[in-house]
């Protein structure tokens, strides 16, 4: 049996996310760019990296996420905004919130086919669904992402949890 190794510092990482959260959410947003607003996840890449095996600890970062997308559902005036919280799997590193100004915004947001960065659907995982005990009116986008450059290429799962 592998022994997982202690990682340090989650209970202030977590409590420091879950202010920035409650923070940018508190009120809806109002400045968009290119049809979306977005805030990154201010968690740095090492922690994500060493936590990346502890399912416990990506849960609580994913409910955080969760919570303050359904915060920004509570606090919209109108239907047409579509709120999104983006998880990068399996580290975590990129995922973000996001408000997309109209269903069409988030459709072309969603069509990603270029020679640098491809999405391809994917069938929803339902193992990994049940564990994130997502409420019924979420929807879920299951994405492979590939990002590929001269000097670079990446691998990896986009998950798209709207609301």
């Amino acid at each position: 049996m592998k022994r997982r190794a202690k990682v340090r510092g989650v209970r202030r990482r977590l409590k420091r996310l879950r202010l920035h959260v409650n923070e940018q959410t508190q009120s809806f947003p109002t400045t968009f760019h290119d049809g979306y607003w977005h805030n990154k996840i201010p968690i740095d890449q090492s922690f994500l990296s060493s936590v990346q095996e502890n399912s416990r600890i990506q849960r609580a970062i994913i409910e955080v996420m969760m919570e303050g997308a359904s915060r920004l559902v509570h606090n919209r005036e109108e239907e047409r905004y579509q709120v999104v919280v983006l998880l990068d799997l399996p580290t975590l590193w990129q995922s973000e919130l996001l408000v997309f100004e109209s269903d069409a915004r988030l459709k072309a947001f969603m069509d990603r086919d270029t020679s640098e960065q491809t999405w391809t659907r994917l069938p929803n995982d339902c193992v990994f669904l049940q564990r994130l005990d997502l409420s019924a009116d979420v929807e879920v986008h299951r994405f492979h992402e590939l990002i590929q450059d001269e000097d670079y290429m990446h691998s990896g799962e986009v998950w798209l949890l709207v609301q």
